[in-house]
């Protein structure tokens, strides 16, 4: 019983969080509407942003959500998110997004999905183009399938470098990357058991 009751009480502070989000969300906007009438464009673009930062927010919250439990005998650290735009790292991705999972040889294996990613656009680049990446100096990239995406492996073992770009959707971006060579085993696994469609379906 008083596990319930610690369950109902958190439950309601869950939704207590969600309405006083919604509440300044819709607040900001009828705020920025009754400055706008009034000529008062300051005021309705500053009502705007604290809007988007309250929006973005909730965008974070529905893609955290959507990492994969760690697989079988891996651990993970708690998912992260942060609006870039915030911090003046707009021209890097929107929002990003990351976990670190911890597979059994001790090793780590960490996914970020960005939205809106410049670096997607260059890779898509790549797929279409794989002579392009021998050209800018790129090495140990082939094109290749994932979470039914086209995606980019990179395996550059003098750098201690193995990654996989999933180039999802349309301004979706999911990268994998490790630390050892026997990592790109662990990112394909993680790979198939990530539902890279839902991810896209909330930025897209």
């Amino acid at each position: 019983m008083r596990t319930l009751t610690c369950v109902a009480a958190a439950a309601l502070v869950v939704l207590a969080a969600g309405l006083a989000l919604a509440d300044e969300v819709t607040d900001a906007i009828g705020q920025a509407g009754s400055a706008y009438a009034a000529n008062d464009y300051k005021e309705a673009s500053a009502q705007l942003q604290t809007a988007l930062i309250g929006v973005n927010q909730r965008l974070i919250d529905l893609l955290l959500q959507e990492f994969p439990d760690p697989p079988d005998g891996w651990t993970a650290d708690e998912a992260e998110g942060m609006d870039a735009s915030l911090i003046g790292a707009s021209m890097f991705a929107g929002l990003v997004m990351s976990r670190v999972y911890h597979p059994p040889n001790e090793s780590s294996i960490e996914m970020t999905v960005a939205a809106n990613s410049p670096a997607l656009a260059m890779l898509r680049a790549f797929v279409g183009n794989p002579m392009l990446a021998a050209m800018s100096g790129e090495s140990g990239m082939s094109q290749v399938t994932a979470c039914g995406y086209d995606a980019v492996e990179q395996e550059d073992a003098e750098n201690n470098s193995f990654d996989l770009h999933i180039l999802a959707g349309n301004a979706t971006l999911i990268s994998l990357s490790g630390r050892v060579a026997e990592d790109m085993d662990h990112i394909r696994t993680l790979a198939e058991a990530t539902d890279c469609k839902g991810f896209v379906e909330v930025v897209e």
